[in-house]
């Protein structure tokens, strides 16, 4: 089965324990979501890529913000459809099917990190075409160098593609796709350690 499927199947059996467990914002998202926010334009379409269960879709709605989400689980989408119905979509980030420079903002949340590292940069490189130009990104990814499948921690017997950065490599690569980094975070969560960048595009 290709990667990319083999892991949204897991994440439509583990949607529901992932959601529960995942509901609350981290700092760093509370941090760096309205300098995102104050970096769109007025009336700016924003892409939740790879919004997972929802919540910063709900989060980024309830600031006011004209937000659509996408990811390729469809059992993610379905807890997702809880926060946000109608404007959601199942897509694969490697190939966006948006136009040129469709969203003023795209929000990227611990789903790039499910992508092998050699797909990444071309993923990056959808993200910063279908974003206006100096638009924001913000990415959240974790940190360190593993890169392969991992047993899930919930209760359902599946395993999930992690692809892991150190902060320098996360950064070339995203200057590699045409993002300027503007400000970058680390959180420690039980063991792991996260990266979350704020970013834009190339005028």
């Amino acid at each position: 089965m290709e990667l990319s499927r083999r892991n949204a199947d897991a994440y439509d059996q583990l949607a529901a324990a992932y959601a529960e467990k995942n509901a609350t914002m981290p700092p760093a998202y509370l941090d760096l979501g309205p300098r995102f926010l104050a970096l769109l334009q007025p009336g700016a379409r924003v892409l939740d890529l790879g919004c997972g269960a929802g919540r910063d879709l709900a989060w980024l709605i309830q600031q006011g913000a004209n937000v659509v989400g996408g990811d390729r689980s469809a059992g993610m989408l379905a807890q997702a459809r809880q926060h946000a119905p109608g404007r959601l979509l199942q897509l694969d980030m490697r190939l966006q099917p948006f136009r040129d420079a469709a969203f003023g903002g795209v929000w990227c949340s611990a789903s790039l990190l499910h992508l092998p590292k050699q797909d990444a940069p071309g993923a990056l490189a959808e993200m910063h075409r279908i974003l206006v130009p100096g638009g924001p990104l913000l990415l959240g990814i974790q940190e360190g160098d593993s890169e392969g499948w991992e047993p899930s921690p919930y209760e359902v017997p599946v395993e999930r593609f992690f692809a892991r950065y150190r902060p320098d490599e996360a950064e070339a690569m995203l200057g590699g796709a045409g993002f300027r980094v503007l400000e970058r975070r680390t959180g420690q969560a039980p063991n792991r350690r996260w990266l979350t960048f704020l970013a834009t595009g190339a005028r």
